[in-house]
């Protein structure tokens, strides 16, 4: 079963690859423009049963998993935000400076 939580490395930007230690282990690959994983990979069981922190797989940098979770959907409100910014039409009566106007 896919999650939905998604994750971001705030160490050096990755957004794709992380290892999920819980009280089992998984490999995840995500997409950033959809804001949801694309693959993960079979759960592994975790000999360390205490564990419950993500990896990144590029730096190899740990993060709790509840913080860790905490900047993704952030990461993941922000970019549609903006997404949605960068889709709107101008609204009516807002004029671009210097543009003439045929009225």
């Amino acid at each position: 079963m896919m999650m939905n939580t998604f994750f971001v490395c705030t160490n050096c930007g990755n957004d794709k690859e992380f290892k999920i230690f819980t009280s089992n282990f998984r490999v995840i690959k995500q997409s950033p423009e959809l804001g949801i994983r694309t693959n993960e990979s079979d759960i592994l069981p975790n000999l360390q049963q205490e564990d419950n922190y993500i990896e990144c797989q590029l730096c190899l940098q740990r993060f709790e998993y509840e913080n860790a979770a905490t900047i993704g959907k952030k990461y993941i409100q922000t970019s549609l935000r903006l997404r949605k910014m960068k889709c709107e039409p101008p609204k009516q009566g807002n004029q671009i400076p210097g543009e003439n106007s045929s009225t």
